[in-house]
């Protein structure tokens, strides 16, 4: 076919190349109301990261304008005993509260589903107000319900039970076992509010057609419920992790990384070194250790979306 027929016929069904600045002119109305918000994202989100790089390279210090110094703050970051220990408890307690919220989200949202139309609104209005509360406001929750001294589950334990309460933020493995019940206790609604989308959205003839078949209920849950429930837990593991590792008020409010630096999060130790050690360089090269962990399970979890796109929510 000729250059000028093929020509023709991109004119004939209007599909003649335009280039940019015919684009621009053709939507400069659309162009003008987007230039507001990418200067503000330009001074709010991308200058400060930009910014934050650049200070990993310097010895910023609060008030003060540091120099150039090079890999010194990541050189600091990898024979930092105290990073070593924050990194690890981070990854233990990023995994152990994104589990949790995945399991509880689903079986709250399971419940749900079994509930009759006019119970249903006030159970999820109960199930999902936790994540729907401040972060600070849950940890005091948690600490009123937690402290040896005035805690109400340790007065339970002893004055009804007879029974010695442990010191469950600080003595033994309970500070971290409480850390994450706490924060999955917080968070297991958002995992909840997406299973409970997912499962309305399943067709009930799939439903049906397995019952005629002779599946039971579990047999149903294992064929026709859990295959849709793939694209939306790796969303939520995707979304939870990055949100997890970034988990500050709740746990600060419970142990403020203590007792010591027993129960020390990466998020509390960014945060003491700017603001207590006021070392912002090393502040910000911790916080760009945060962002490589989220950005490695972002990375992880695409790649799981991107094997399972055939299947269907």
């Amino acid at each position: 076919m000729s250059q000028e027929t093929t020509q023709n016929i991109r004119q004939k069904y209007g599909l003649e190349e335009t280039t940019l600045m015919d684009r621009v002119r053709e939507n400069w109305i659309g162009y003008l109301f987007i230039v507001p918000t990418f200067v503000m994202f330009t001074i709010l989100f991308y200058y400060p990261i930009v910014r934050g790089v650049y200070l990993t390279f310097t010895n910023t210090r609060l008030g003060q304008a540091g120099s150039f110094v090079g890999l010194e703050n990541y050189s600091w970051l990898l024979t930092n005993d105290l990073f070593h220990f924050a990194f690890g408890w981070t990854l233990a307690f990023v995994f152990g509260t994104t589990l949790l919220q995945l399991v509880i989200g689903l079986i709250a949202a399971l419940l749900l589903s079994e509930l009759r139309s006019r119970w249903r609104d006030w159970t999820s209005a109960i199930i999902m107000s936790p994540y729907f509360s401040a972060p600070l406001a849950g940890g005091v929750i948690w600490m009123w319900f937690l402290n040896s001294d005035f805690g109400m589950l340790p007065m339970i334990l002893s004055d009804f039970l007879g029974v010695q309460a442990p010191a469950f933020l600080a003595d033994g493995i309970w500070p971290y076992v409480s850390l994450i019940v706490a924060q999955s206790w917080h968070d297991y609604g958002y995992a909840g509010i997406i299973y409970a989308a997912a499962i309305v959205g399943i067709p009930r003839e799939q439903y049906e057609a397995a019952a005629l078949a002779g599946a039971g209920r579990l047999r149903r849950f294992r064929d026709v419920t859990l295959p849709h429930l793939v694209t939306p837990t790796i969303i939520i593991l995707a979304l939870r992790t990055a949100w997890n590792v970034a988990e500050f008020a709740q746990p600060f409010e419970l142990t403020g990384g203590g007792p010591g630096t027993r129960t020390m999060l990466m998020s509390i130790l960014t945060y003491e070194t700017a603001y207590v050690n006021l070392q912002f360089s090393r502040a910000y090269t911790l916080g760009m250790a945060m962002i490589l962990v989220s950005m490695t399970a972002a990375i992880f979890y695409v790649t799981v979306i991107k094997d399972e796109e055939e299947l269907y929510v």
